[in-house]
């Protein structure tokens, strides 16, 4: 799946003439929510037509695009085009490749087992992914059951072939963790992911994608919220994870079943590996990830 090739081929579907915006762009791959990386990779690449993608407003985001429209025909005030509806262009052709991929992710959620399959997890690794430009640094640190040993560490490189998108970080972050997952040796009990497990939109975040594909227990362990709101027990709402606060940090992260574990088990594991806010595997792969990423910038 080449986004940025789809987006390509979207932007070239664009008539002399008339514009769209980067939603219109994110709404024809799929996922309206697509709108700023669609932004992000026309900036980064030079793609034929894509002076004529605007913002919704109408602004003309990239250097040189507005003698261009002007060149085309468009009435340009400022930075802005006149009459956007009028010239609006919303009328694409294409695999709507997002759309495919939250209909994979769905049917891949009705997959989670929420059953306590890991028993007494004694190898516990975190997966942790940083970033080079278009390089992903992953690590892995397997720990004891309570953190107190490191049991085996690796680290790997990978291309990164897929942007940013809110809601598909599985598909961006999973070949790097694979690679350091078939690198473990004995393979892990149970996966901890910096990131959701079932509290995603589409019920199967990065925990629950890597759970179900490397066939672990594992669980969803992040910094922030994509979905939902933490409060007290709805009545009728459904629970996909909960706000853990271990010790002084006032700030809590959310832990979320990724696969083949019980919340309550989940929250527990994360709670008795909490030494700080971050569980100590996914802290250790964070501190390797970001240590391998310093080695390899000085390599270039």
């Amino acid at each position: 799946m080449d986004i940025e090739r789809e987006i390509e081929r979207l932007v070239a579907q664009i008539p002399p003439g008339r514009v769209s915006s980067f939603a219109d762009i994110a709404e024809a791959l799929g996922d309206a929510r697509a709108a700023m990386a669609t932004f992000r990779i026309l900036r980064e690449l030079s793609i034929g037509g894509s002076h004529r993608v605007l913002r919704t407003t109408g602004e003309i985001p990239f250097p040189g695009a507005r003698a261009m429209l002007r060149r085309e025909g468009l009435a340009v005030v400022g930075d802005r085009v006149k009459d956007l509806e009028r010239v609006r262009w919303r009328e694409f052709r294409g695999p709507r490749t997002l759309a495919l991929l939250r209909d994979e992710q769905r049917r891949l959620a009705a997959e989670v087992d929420f059953t306590d399959r890991a028993g007494n997890p004694e190898r516990i690794a975190g997966f942790d992914v940083a970033y080079d430009g278009d390089t992903a640094i992953a690590a892995a640190v397997v720990m004891d059951d309570d953190g107190d040993d490191v049991l085996q560490e690796v680290a790997c490189r990978e291309r990164v072939r897929f942007p940013y998108v809110p809601g598909y970080l599985a598909y961006r972050e999973f070949p790097a963790i694979e690679t350091c997952f078939r690198r473990l040796d004995p393979p892990p009990d149970l996966l901890m992911i910096d990131g959701h497990g079932v509290l995603h939109p589409a019920r199967c975040g990065i925990a629950s994608f890597a759970g179900l594909r490397l066939d672990r227990p594992a669980i969803g362990a992040a910094k922030s919220l994509l979905e939902g709101d933490a409060g007290p027990t709805p009545r009728d709402g459904e629970v996909l994870g909960a706000a853990v606060r271990s010790g002084k940090p006032k700030r809590p992260i959310y832990v979320s079943v990724g696969h083949g574990i019980s919340l309550r088990t989940a929250i527990a594991i994360t709670m008795r590996l909490c030494k700080t806010r971050i569980p100590e595997p996914l802290r250790r792969a964070d501190r390797l990830a970001r240590e391998e990423k310093r080695k390899w910038k000085k390599k270039r």
